[in-house]
């Protein structure tokens, strides 16, 4: 079973070596109203984000009437025909559209739609028509894991794999809102990629979007290798819409994405590669050498008394080699703190 270690969505990579790939979650934030959604598509697009995230749901195919969520959901759904609005309007803002679904007819509406991503919650990680649905449209998914263990992941991997799918990313992550930092875990990233090596790994963040360290947080996770985030986004959190604790405002939203990049961006690279020009001008800065510890004649043969390891306007041989000199005489004289380079020396 091997899944695509990378996978590319309208030319943007997702995987190891590339940026985390950042996901604005729309999700129920427009409470049932079409121009709040409308407005939080174009505020994910100006705030820089990847792709925004709707969330597609039939009340009666998601929950039981006596579910606690059952009478919201019937009352902020809204219909087909204005989610195709909506969605053709962030295609053509130029930003990725992904979709939650949580039920087979929503999956067939983002398949129709043509989404660039689906998003399964862990919901459906153990659901085998969700999960053969989204498998077999070919389209990239992410899979939330969170409170599953590694069993359900597993066979929930293998159902997927069996139904065709082929790019897949698993994503960490907690849904409470807001979910309180010790029951965060995101060590858990890096048990993902290492049980699942093949896989590209995520994390959903739901901290408290009025506490400033949840970006902090995923600056952990992409310390620990996430390769997608995903964040929620309302426009204002005043308005105590659905969903509000764990989201950004617009404006926090553009903050989150400039620290994320940055923060990849300063994470680097465990390959060894040459000196950055940033590395040579340290080195040239920083690194000791090897020094005449006085004016030096002609045919005066090198000891330790004659040196000094100091670091020097011009790099030479560092104080590490001084044994390869030692005992050697000059060729020419040698002024106080000038580099003793080993041209200049020859055999006593």
């Amino acid at each position: 079973m091997k899944f695509k270690s990378s996978i590319t969505i309208n030319n943007k990579s997702i995987g190891e070596g590339n940026r985390p790939y950042i996901i604005a979650e729309m999700a129920c934030a427009h409470n049932g109203d079409y121009q709040q959604a409308h407005d939080l598509i174009k505020a994910s697009y100006e705030t820089g984000a990847d792709a925004c995230q709707l969330q597609f749901f039939v009340p009666e195919e998601t929950v039981t009437p006596s579910h606690e969520v059952f009478s919201v959901l019937r009352d902020i759904c809204l219909s087909d025909e204005q989610w195709t609005e909506l969605f053709n309007f962030g295609k053509g803002l130029g930003i990725d559209m992904f979709v939650c679904t949580y039920d087979v007819p929503s999956v067939k509406l983002a398949v129709k739609l043509g989404a660039d991503g689906i998003k399964l919650n862990s919901a459906d990680l153990s659901n085998p028509d969700v999960l053969k649905a989204v498998a077999e449209s070919k389209i990239p998914f992410t899979l939330g894991t969170g409170a599953s263990t590694f069993e359900e992941i597993a066979r929930g991997l293998r159902y997927i794999y069996d139904n065709g799918a082929e790019e897949v990313v698993l994503m960490h992550g907690v849904q409470n809102f807001p979910t309180q930092n010790k029951d965060l875990n995101i060590k858990r990233i890096a048990l993902l990629k290492s049980v699942f090596d093949s896989y590209p790994v995520g994390y959903a963040d739901h901290t408290d979007g009025d506490d400033e360290f949840g970006n902090v947080i995923d600056l952990l996770a992409v310390g620990l290798g996430a390769n997608v985030l995903e964040k929620h986004i309302t426009l204002s959190r005043k308005d105590k819409g659905i969903d509000y604790q764990a989201a950004l405002e617009p404006e926090e939203f553009k903050k989150y994405v400039n620290d994320i990049h940055r923060g990849f961006e300063a994470l680097g690279t465990t390959e060894i590669k040459p000196f950055t020009e940033s590395d040579l001008k340290y080195r040239k800065f920083q690194k000791k050498s090897i020094v005449a510890a006085r004016d030096l004649d002609e045919g005066e043969v090198i000891d330790r008394n004659a040196v000094r390891f100091l670091r020097n306007e011009v790099p030479g041989l560092p104080p590490i080699e001084f044994k390869q000199i030692d005992g050697l005489k000059l060729s020419k004289p040698i002024l106080k703190f000038d580099n003793l380079l080993k041209e200049n020396l020859i055999k006593s």
